[in-house]
């Protein structure tokens, strides 16, 4: 999804962002009980690849941004999060 396919959408009043489930069971934010994401990417890093200046080294999770509020919740098992 990209900037102007979710402004496109806010403009005509659909709903932005998309539904995911985790293992199986539907995301839901813990703060306002949104159930519209953006999904995207950050990297896991730790102290010592810090240290090293190698933080590209380490894994990465993903982030679901809620649509509604903007909580993100971040998930280092990639592979268990689904759009629905």
């Amino acid at each position: 999804m990209g900037f102007f396919s979710e402004f496109s959408k806010a403009l005509n009043g659909d709903d932005a962002g998309e539904r995911y489930t985790v293992a199986g069971r539907p995301v839901t934010c813990p703060h306002c009980g949104g159930t519209r994401f953006f999904e995207s990417a950050a990297l896991l890093d730790g102290r010592a690849s810090s240290l090293f200046g190698v933080e590209w080294a380490g894994g990465s999770a993903v982030t679901l941004t809620c649509a509604t509020c903007g909580h993100v919740d971040w998930f280092a098992n990639e592979k268990l999060v689904e759009r629905a």
